[in-house]
């Protein structure tokens, strides 16, 4: 996903940083972008020490930040009860830590920005918890949450803040995870292109909006999971392909 955000800029005319942990990955990626003036900075977005000195990269490449995209996450699916504590913090580590520390030693670089956008990507679960994802359903929770503060907190810099939430994704996410309680693989025959994603970007820069889904639907099943909390455990349940049992409570 973050390859097609990268390509899908550049050839939009954008100059772009790209940071993950991988140089050699960062390095394939940058090779196939349109255009010139393109940066690559290894860097542990986990780290707040690695994000200064990347941040401070890109200030003397670019000048400042116009766009700050916060996509890096990894996903972790197992029953609650078969719950690594380690695989959980490694999961936070990166999806609300990483996200929440780049905002920060990103803030002196999009206040020099002409019209500075920060978009977080979350996911439809963070907003509806999904069975055999609590751990990554509660991180992207907390992406959504952070997003609505900052929303508020970095409005009188005048720095759009936006929430992304993509539904399934084709990207190999999923082949990549651990998966102990052998729960059912997503059909990726119902999943969106990374593109779609990277596309949906691409428009928030240029008209910012505080919380987009890529599926309509997804975003009813979260409203409807906080104001009609059983339907809406069936509704999912069904569409999982599981029997829903009625609990007596």
């Amino acid at each position: 996903m973050g390859a097609a955000v990268a390509s899908v800029l550049a050839g939009a005319g954008y100059r772009v940083a790209l940071l993950a942990r991988r140089e050699d990955a960062l390095n394939a990626v940058c090779a196939r972008l349109d255009g010139s003036g393109h940066i690559t900075v290894p860097c542990d977005l986990t780290n707040h020490v690695d994000i200064a000195r990347a941040m401070d990269h890109v200030d003397q490449a670019f000048g400042g930040l116009d766009l700050l995209v916060n996509n890096a996450g990894i996903g972790y699916r197992a029953r609650i009860e078969e719950i690594e504590p380690d695989l959980l913090r490694a999961v936070f580590d990166t999806n609300v830590f990483g996200m929440l520390l780049a905002c920060q030693g990103s803030l002196p670089l999009l206040r020099k920005g002409k019209r500075p956008v920060v978009i977080n990507v979350s996911s439809v679960v963070g907003r509806r918890g999904i069975p055999g994802q609590a751990a990554y359903s509660a991180s992207k929770a907390a992406v959504c949450s952070i997003g609505e503060a900052l929303r508020v907190e970095w409005a009188p810099e005048n720095i759009a803040v936006c929430t992304l939430n993509p539904a399934l994704t084709a990207t190999g996410f999923f082949q990549a995870q651990a998966n102990p309680s052998r729960l059912p693989d997503p059909d990726l025959a119902d999943a969106d292109p990374a593109e779609d994603v990277a596309l949906h970007v691409l428009q928030l820069d240029s008209r910012p909006h505080p919380e987009v889904y890529l599926r309509k639907k997804w975003r009813w099943l979260g409203i409807l999971s906080v104001t009609h909390p059983r339907l809406a455990d069936s509704l999912l349940v069904r569409r999982l392909g599981g029997d829903w049992k009625k609990p007596n409570w």
